[in-house]
This record gives structure tokens, sequence and C-alpha cells, in this order.
């Protein structure tokens, strides 16, 4: 049952990562919004995996999503941000009930207010953490909060759509 788990989970990993190379990378939305829907693979981390393994995960998919931008770490770094306060978020956001184990975060697992309120906070904190990186510092603040709060937008519905195609919502009937 682990080897399963374990095999789906480096299926969906490996599918954000490769539409994200093929795709994602060039989606822009009017020069203002990117699409960071590679951050969709560190979201969906089980509950239960230690919080170093967490980062230095975020740390691999950042550096390869840095090999192919040839960027100097700007996607490393903001991975590694949004890893590191994955942790406070799961324990900010405790259900009633608490977390199963081996839960996945998914919205179809978590339901869809409780991942949207999770995924916007981190990927809000990707995003700004990408854009100080990116301009080198607050001295355009503006501009780099419009930018960060737009990519956070435009990258949540990138990963909704994913997350979607991969589990449609089961229909009750």
């Amino acid at each position: 049952m682990i080897a399963k788990s374990l095999i789906q989970l480096l299926w969906k990993v490996f599918f954000y990562l490769g539409v994200y190379l093929i795709i994602g990378n060039q989606l822009n939305l009017f020069g203002m919004a990117l699409c960071f829907s590679y951050a969709g693979a560190i979201l969906l981390l089980p509950v239960s995996i230690h919080p170093l393994r967490v980062l230095l995960f975020a740390f691999v998919v950042g550096f390869i999503i840095d090999i192919f931008h040839s960027s100097p770490g700007i996607h490393a770094a903001s991975c590694l941000m949004m890893a590191f306060f994955r942790a406070n978020f799961l324990h900010w956001m405790v259900p009633a009930g608490g977390y199963e184990d081996s839960m996945n975060i998914t919205p179809g697992s978590m339901g869809f207010r409780w991942y949207f309120t999770f995924a916007t906070g981190l990927l809000l904190i990707h995003s700004l953490m990408y854009f100080f990186l990116d301009y080198a510092g607050f001295s355009q603040f503006g501009m780099l909060l419009l930018r960060s709060l737009l990519s956070s937008i435009f990258t949540l519905a990138g990963i909704l759509l994913l997350q979607y195609a991969i589990e449609p919502p089961r229909r009750s009937d």
C-alpha cells in the first residue's frame, strides 16, 4: 500500500514538473503574472512527512527548475521559503479531527476551502520571495506586491486545474 501511494506521489510530482517545463514557463499573464505550477508538487506532499525532508525535496524541485531556466537559485530559494513555512501552516490549520498520517494534501482529501487557504498562503510566500530576489530588494515595493499577488492567484488556478485533471472530483449520486 505504501509503495502504491509513493508511486502515485512520484507520478504527480513528475507531472507537475513536466507540465511546468513544457507549458507553464511560457505562461505570462499580461506581463504581470507568472504561473509557478511546479510549486504544486510541494503542496501535495503528505502531512506526515518530516519538515527536513520537505525542505530537501523543495530544494531539489527548485534546483531542477533553476537548471532549466539557467537562473541563479531564485526558484530553489523560493521553494525553500515555501517549504519552511509549510509546517507552520499545517500546525495553524489543523482540522477538528486532526490529520491522518498518510493523507496527501489535495482539495479532495482536505476540502476545497481548507486547501484554498493553505495553498494561497504558501504560494504568496513563494511569489514574494521570487519577486524579492528578482527585483533584488524592495526598491519597487508596489510592483513586487502586485506581481506576487497576481502570480499567486494565477499559480493557484493552474495548480487547481492540474489537480482536477489528475483527480477529478467524485460525484455524489
